[in-house]
C-alpha cells in the first residue's frame, strides 16, 4: 500500500477526512490509519490481517469487480506495464459511462454541455459518447478529474455523504440532484457487505477520490480547480 500511503500523506487533513468520510474510516484520518480501512475494505475484519496487497491490485480488483474492458486497457501490453493511474482512469470511465448509460436524452446532454464548459479539452464530448475505457489514457488530467468528480457528486448524493463544495465543480455540483438516484443504481451491486467480504461501494469510492487527489497534483489542474473554487465561493 506504499503508492496508497505516499498518496494520501501528500494530501490535506481536509482531504483526507474527505477521504476517511467516504470509505466510512471511524478510527481518524492519518494515512497509516486509511491504509489499515482500506485493508479492512478489501479483507474483511478477518482477512485484513492477512492481506498484504498493493494499492494497484485493489484498484485492479475494482476494475474487475465492475466489469472494466481489459483488452482495451492493457493494448498489448501485460498487467505488469501498467501504471496504477491508467487502471485508475479506466474505473473512472466505467463509472462515468454506468451512470450516463441510464439518464435520459436530455439529461445526457446537459451533462455533454456541462463537461465542455468546464473542460479545456476539445475532445471530451468523444471521449464521454466513445464509451471506451482505453480513451480514458487520452483525456487531460482535468477532464478525468471532471469525470472523477462528477460520478463521486452522484454516488455521495446517493450515498447521503455530505462533503465539502470544492471537492467538486461544475457538473457534478449542478447535476447531483439528477446522478443521485443514477449513481444509487450504479453501486447497487456492491451493496451488500458481511464481515469477511469485500466492500465493493466504498472501494470504488475510495478509487475515485485518490484518482481526485492524484490528478489534482497537476499544476494545471490545480490552478483550474482554484479558480473554479473561488468562483463557486462568489456565487454563494
Amino acid at each position: 500500500m506504499q503508492e496508497f500511503y505516499e498518496i494520501v500523506s501528500s494530501a490535506t487533513e481536509e482531504q483526507r477526512q474527505n477521504l476517511a468520510e467516504l470509505i466510512d474510516a471511524g478510527f481518524g484520518n492519518s494515512p497509516a490509519l486509511l491504509c489499515d480501512h482500506i485493508k479492512y475494505l478489501r479483507g474483511g475484519s478477518i482477512g485484513q490481517i492477512f492481506c498484504n496487497t498493493s494499492w494497484k491490485q485493489v484498484v485492479t480488483d475494482v476494475a474487475d469487480h465492475i466489469g472494466i474492458n481489459w483488452p482495451e486497457v492493457l493494448d498489448s501490453r501485460s498487467w505488469y506495464e501498467l501504471s496504477t493511474q491508467e487502471i485508475e482512469n479506466a474505473v473512472v470511465m466505467k463509472q462515468f459511462q454506468s451512470i450516463f448509460e441510464q439518464l435520459s436524452q436530455e439529461q445526457q446532454q446537459q451533462i455533454l454541455m456541462d463537461l465542455q464548459r468546464e473542460s479545456d479539452d476539445p475532445h471530451i464530448e468523444g471521449f464521454v459518447l466513445g464509451g471506451s475505457t482505453m480513451l480514458a489514457a487520452k483525456m487531460s488530467g482535468f477532464g478525468i478529474y471532471l469525470l472523477a468528480s462528477t460520478v463521486l457528486g452522484s454516488f455521495t448524493s446517493a450515498l447521503g455523504i455530505t462533503l465539502p463544495f470544492a471537492v467538486y465543480i461544475g457538473v457534478s455540483q449542478t447535476l447531483s440532484v439528477i446522478l443521485g438516484p443514477v449513481g444509487w443504481a450504479a453501486l447497487a451491486g456492491g451493496v451488500l457487505f458481511s464481515l469477511n467480504q469485500p466492500n465493493w461501494n466504498r472501494l470504488i469510492l475510495s478509487v475515485l477520490f485518490i484518482s481526485t487527489l492524484r490528478n489534482s497534483t497537476d499544476p494545471q489542474v490545480s490552478q483550474r480547480i482554484t479558480k473554479q473554487s473561488c468562483l463557486e465561493q462568489q456565487s454563494l
